[in-house]
């Protein structure tokens, strides 16, 4: 049980760990009322514009009088759609935002998240403040379950806002299909990433947070997937972006190994695995799930889909690939394969990269990580590998944060990494 409580607490929820949003995602989900939006004039050639249309229509399903979400025209990768200002610590600006980016099938979505920005207007610099696109830890797949949704308003971000009060501007994707239309592919690295770039790009465009385009991009958990993925698309996707840099915290970056230990060594690890596949299923509508589900599975798919991870977690406590799968997904295609894509994924060259791990972590295990960054220094480096002996997989972001800030602002100045840990003939 032990083990178990320590999984609930990691890589179920950043915002369990950072400030406590357990209490508005375990239960079954209801969304909390939206504030009223305000739409956000755009730059000139970003397109349309929406009278009257805000964040209310995504947080109420997508409908408001006769207009739906899917009516929209597409969007350019990053465009804004909307925002929302909500209430924000002293010395603070946020926002709520709705804006484009690409699903798996290359498709047009719309996404959600948040912009926390510091207030006034003083000491910005030339070229926009400085800007980092967070990527969080493992939520679920319901709606509800959302970062941005979350009341009070960034009541799931909390542990990260220091980095607002030293002057950069926040942006928080709650990912594709969380919170926004359609369904999350969850775990599924390069949707992950594209929409943590595209959330730098619409923070650039909401003019009252002052964002520039230079970016450095970090995560936590899932994010840190994300963050990684990110980094490897960024030139190639987000070229008008300047990416100083991608930071991952105990990073779920080699799924297969993640996901088998997680089924071996806790009780309800089996949950991070039916979410894994049921990510594969969402990028691919080819895919049928069902095939190799069990009653059991069918039963926890729709508990996934209806509560939060936490929620699910507690439900598969002492089930295993077994009792919920009819065969098991690790050698089982589409599903092996899809699961090694995502580690390849976050293996592509890209900018200088952070890898922050705890000893004691047993959700994303030391052991995993130290491959991670061995993969992550084969494909080209420079990689900084910063380990904390008495950290676990919860306390690993307040110990570490001291570093990531200081590497952060190395990353925005352009000195060189000076802990590359990548051997060089």
């Amino acid at each position: 049980m032990a083990r178990s409580r320590l999984s609930l607490r990691g890589l179920a929820l950043t915002a369990v760990i950072l400030t406590g949003l357990l209490t508005t995602c375990a239960a079954e989900p209801t969304p909390p009322p939206a504030p009223t939006p305000a739409t956000t004039p755009r730059a000139p050639g970003l397109g349309y514009q929406l009278a009257g249309y805000g964040l209310e229509d995504v947080m109420t399903g997508g409908r408001r009088g006769s207009t739906e979400l899917t009516d929209l025209p597409p969007g350019a990768p990053g465009e804004l759609v909307s925002s929302a200002e909500v209430p924000a610590p002293d010395g603070m600006r946020a926002w709520r935002m709705i804006y484009h980016s690409r699903g798996p099938l290359n498709e047009d979505r719309l996404v959600t998240g948040l912009v926390v920005a510091p207030a006034g207007t003083s000491a910005i610099p030339a070229g926009g403040r400085r800007l980092i696109s967070f990527g969080h830890g493992t939520t679920g797949i319901n709606d509800s379950c959302a970062p941005s949704r979350a009341e009070p308003p960034l009541s799931a971000v909390g542990g990260v806002l220091p980095l607002v009060r030293a002057g950069n501007v926040l942006a928080v994707t709650d990912y594709i299909g969380l919170g926004g239309p359609g369904e999350h592919p969850i775990y599924v690295a390069d949707t992950e990433g594209r929409a943590l770039l595209d959330a730098a790009r619409a923070a650039h465009s909401l003019s009252d947070a002052r964002a520039g385009r230079d970016v450095v991009l970090w995560g936590y958990s899932q994010g840190g997937q994300a963050a990684l993925a990110a980094g490897g698309l960024a030139a190639s996707y987000a070229p008008d972006l300047r990416v100083h840099g991608a930071a991952a915290t105990a990073p779920l970056a080699d799924l297969p190994t993640s996901l088998r230990l997680l089924d071996r060594t806790v009780s309800d690890g089996v949950a991070y695995v039916l979410l894994a596949a049921l990510g594969l299923a969402a990028a691919d509508p080819t895919i049928d799930l069902n095939a190799i589900l069990t009653q059991t599975g069918r039963r926890l798919t729709a508990v996934a889909r209806n509560q939060c991870a936490v929620g699910l977690l507690k439900a598969s406590q002492g089930e295993s690939t077994s009792s919920v799968f009819t065969a098991d997904p690790f050698t089982t295609e589409p599903f092996a394969a899809g699961f090694a894509r995502q580690w390849q994924q976050t293996r592509l060259p890209g900018p200088p990269e952070l890898v922050l791990q705890g000893d004691l972590d047993t959700v994303i295990h030391r052991s995993t990580t130290d491959g991670v960054v061995s993969g992550l220094c084969a494909s080209g480096g420079p990689v900084e590998y910063h380990r904390y002996g008495l950290a676990d997989h919860g306390t690993i972001l307040g110990v570490s944060m001291a570093d990531l800030t200081s590497w952060i602002n190395a990353r925005f100045v352009g000195t060189k990494p000076p802990g590359d840990i990548c051997a060089r003939p």
